[in-house]
């Protein structure tokens, strides 16, 4: 497979490096379960050894795997939920800063919507499936989320209630769809005149909205999502070293 890639003139490094996330996407990997050893990846793309660590290391660079001393290679699960304590400071009473309780609300089989299917790069008239989830602490809603998914890869979940829903969306996608999120990108814009049901807020009030399209190893858009957040909850933060 790997000739395939010699008319993009990519270094061999890079070569192996992407049939490690084909490996990893297409057997849903067990991130308890060690990638095999640095000479079975070897023996298995016909490369030296030296090229497959430089492989390896750059995917720990991007962290999709890390190392353990004396374990082996695992699928690293990243952290999104860091990504919302960028934009909103939730402060509980007690114990500081926290991460809200997500809550789903709503599950559906949606037709296409134009522009979501766009994000999602999917065909004109393929199915969606729509979440509606809300973010709580200390009983109150305070972030609202509209998510969509391709049908094709997480019709299982609309065999799901609401309740089935755990706190953490992605490892729950991984678990019952098997689809691993291994990176997004997000932009974030501050809007008016949007109430939304679950904030109850008034429309001269300002909501800040992050949209979110996330994607599988393969570099692929596996979900969009928008979240909406009071305004007044609003603190971005950045160290610059």
């Amino acid at each position: 497979m790997l000739e395939s890639f010699q008319k993009f003139n990519m270094p061999r490094y890079e070569q192996v490096r992407w049939q490690i996330q084909v490996l990893l996407t297409e057997n849903n990997w067990d991130k308890d379960t060690p990638l095999p050893t640095e000479s079975e990846l070897a023996d298995k793309y016909q490369v030296s050894v030296g090229t497959v660590r430089k492989a390896v290391e750059k995917l720990v660079e991007d962290g999709v795997l890390f190392k353990q001393q004396g374990r082996g290679t695992f699928l690293k699960q990243p952290n999104f939920e860091a990504s919302l304590s960028r934009f909103f400071k939730f402060r509980d009473k007690e114990t500081g800063y926290v991460t809200p309780t997500g809550l789903v609300k709503k599950i559906t089989s949606v037709p296409s919507v134009d522009n979501i299917n766009k994000k999602l790069k999917l065909r004109k008239n393929d199915s969606l499936v729509y979440i509606e989830r809300i973010r709580m602490m200390d009983n109150k809603v305070i972030l609202s989320e509209k998510i969509w998914l391709p049908q094709s890869l997480f019709r299982d979940l609309l065999t799901l209630t609401p309740n089935d829903f755990e706190n953490l969306l992605y490892p729950f996608y991984y678990k019952k769809c098997g689809q691993f999120v291994s990176s997004a990108v997000e932009t974030l814009s501050f809007i008016k005149h949007y109430h939304d049901e679950y904030l109850d807020n008034a429309e001269q009030q300002s909501l800040v909205r992050v949209c979110r399209i996330a994607k599988n190893l393969k570099g692929e858009a596996i979900e969009y999502r928008e979240s909406y957040g009071l305004a007044e909850n609003f603190s971005y933060e950045v160290n610059i070293n």
